[in-house]
């Protein structure tokens, strides 16, 4: 039997075809805390010298802005409860941040109140998942809370220490929602001063890199090489270092 094609809502196609057009793609002129994590510092570099990258199809486009959404609906959540302090702007109206250099980040907030500490001030981050990843986060918090947020992933466990490290604090919050802010579960990490000066060192070095890092794989199809969106100039060896057009950083 001759396979159906799948018939689609022309109008939620003509939606979601808007929604990649209009993309943002201005690029950062600093390096940002929640890249310096990563694990393949050529990514970094690439990512921190504006090479370009395919823009981002409408069902990624959605899921970040799922995920702005989630993290203004926990924050008025959670300033539902009793004692809770949640500061997530400045006196300007800006989001918190730190800089460093050409190191910068906006952090979701300062809190304080937490029922389990309510008089240290702690960084907030909402981070929010699917159902699998919220699972395995649930999984690891249960069996190890102080280290779940480094077992699940290394790049937001860099970017809290960061945040701690700038912001003069020794606890941070995370919570993590299941999409949408149906479910949530949340840990506390300490902070770890080896850590943060040591990626502190990693993002200067690859901002005032000349040439790419090493790669994280010689082999194009590794795992972590077959997604990232620097694949093809990152593995072809006959590619210019610095591509025509692309925007060096000053360093």
């Amino acid at each position: 039997m001759v396979k159906i094609p799948e018939q689609r809502d022309p109008t939620l196609m003509a939606m979601y075809a808007k929604i990649q057009e209009k993309q943002d793609r201005s690029r950062r002129n600093y390096l940002g805390a929640s890249l310096i994590g990563n694990d393949c510092p050529r990514q970094i570099w690439y990512e921190y010298n504006g090479y370009d990258r395919p823009d981002f199809e409408a069902s990624t486009l959605l899921l970040f802005d799922d995920g702005h959404r989630t993290e203004d609906l926990t924050a008025e959540r959670l300033r539902l409860v009793d004692g809770v302090e949640l500061i997530t702007h400045g006196p300007d109206g800006k989001q918190l941040g730190f800089v460093h250099g050409k190191l910068k980040g906006h952090l979701d907030g300062m809190i304080r109140g937490l029922i389990q500490a309510p008089k240290k001030w702690h960084v907030w981050e909402c981070k929010s998942s699917g159902h699998k990843k919220f699972t395995e986060f649930v999984r690891l918090r249960k069996q190890d809370e102080k280290n779940a947020l480094k077992n699940w992933n290394m790049n937001y466990f860099v970017q809290a220490q960061l945040y701690m490290h700038f912001f003069n604090t020794d606890r941070h919050y995370t919570t993590v929602a299941l999409g949408g802010g149906r479910d949530y579960d949340s840990c506390r990490t300490e902070y770890d001063m080896a850590v943060a000066l040591k990626y502190i060192d990693r993002a200067e070095k690859i901002i005032n890199a000349i040439e790419p890092p090493v790669r994280i794989s010689e082999k194009p199809d590794f795992f972590q090489c077959r997604w990232c969106s620097f694949k093809d100039i990152c593995h072809d060896e006959n590619a210019k270092t610095i591509p025509e057009g692309v925007f060096r950083r000053p360093f």
